[in-house]
């Protein structure tokens, strides 16, 4: 491993595990392969039935830089992202995950972009699709998937809390910013805004970070340093398979919630105007009605909406919906 640094700082590559034999490997090769010197690889592995653990330990006898931590319980795919980020002993964390890969100059680039204000760095999305991936897929993948740079609003390397607070309102609930492994934060960032959110199982990367930003904006990189495989095994696909409910109905409702009423997204209602402002108050009311009045169809959904309900209050005064809320959903859903 050789530096080509000048910033002197302690970077924790963290990857979280869980039966990720398949490609994790490639993961560790390209980790270990950097120009950059200064930093350790933290995994996480949370239970797998794989070979991941003989494989995470073979690598671990030949490079120290390795450290290894198995779960003692599940914790489920959020969990073990905060895990990974308690573990931690770098200043600044890049999350890597089992699936993906960086370039060799990745932490060089990240870490020389790093100013007195950097709280939260992003490099340019890139997908590594199956060679067998269907025209649909390679067209939402290349073209329909929003990005930082397709906004509207790329114009420099920094995107101010106002600009992100707009785009996110402007594409309600998608994911612009990127993937886990794109992006790069200080780890001390978590004491003031929080850790991942476990009530989010989908955007909850999106969540966090738009926390950041909307606190602290955002440095783009516009440069391919991060490889996010896509397949039909990853996390976000067996997520959208099993999940739809959830993340059709409560994920956006929650996500709403956070916004309107967390104390970590202060920041980010002050930066909306009367417009956007009013949006949201209308998007998490409609949200409201819509997945109370689909979980009412099966005992199980209900059940998840009404714990939803429980935890946040402010669900059950506007779950009902008013005429307007209702002919607005209406029109919605056709």
């Amino acid at each position: 491993m050789q530096t080509t640094n000048v910033n002197k700082v302690l970077v924790s590559i963290c990857i979280p595990v869980y039966n990720g034999a398949n490609y994790l490997r490639e993961c560790l090769d390209s980790c270990i392969n950097q120009t950059f010197s200064d930093y350790e690889i933290l995994i996480c592995d949370d239970g797998s039935k794989d070979e991941s653990s003989t494989i995470i330990e073979d690598y671990q006898k030949k490079y120290p830089a390795i450290r290894f931590y198995k779960n003692e319980t599940n914790l489920g795919l959020v969990g073990n992202w905060n895990r990974c980020i308690e573990l931690a002993k770098g200043e600044w964390i890049k999350f890597v995950f089992q699936d993906d890969y960086i370039s060799t100059n990745c932490l060089s680039v990240f870490t020389n972009t790093i100013e007195d204000s950097s709280h939260l760095i992003v490099c340019e999305r890139n997908f590594v699709l199956p060679k067998n991936a269907d025209t649909d897929t390679i067209t939402y993948y290349t073209k329909s998937v929003k990005t930082l740079e397709n906004t509207g609003f790329y114009k420099g390397k920094y995107f101010t809390p106002k600009q992100l607070c707009t785009i996110a309102m402007k594409y309600m609930g998608m994911n612009f910013i990127g993937e886990p492994s794109l992006i790069f934060f200080r780890k001390d960032i978590v004491s003031k805004v929080g850790y991942f959110n476990k009530d989010l199982k989908q955007i909850c990367d999106f969540e966090f970070a738009i926390r950041i930003g909307s606190n602290y904006g955002l440095t783009y990189i516009p440069e391919k340093l991060c490889f996010f495989r896509i397949h039909s095994q990853t996390t976000t696909s067996l997520n959208v398979l099993n999940n739809y409910f959830y993340l059709h109905y409560i994920e956006p409702l929650v996500f709403s919630y956070f916004l309107l009423f967390d104390s970590s997204f202060k920041s980010f209602r002050r930066n909306l105007g009367f417009f956007y402002s009013y949006k949201l108050r209308l998007y998490f009311k409609v949200k409201s009605f819509v997945a109370y009045e689909a979980s009412k169809k099966q005992t199980n959904e209900i059940t998840l909406f009404m714990n939803k309900e429980t935890k946040f209050k402010e669900i059950e005064a506007v779950k009902t919906g008013s005429f307007f809320v209702r002919c607005l959903a209406k029109f919605l859903v056709n």
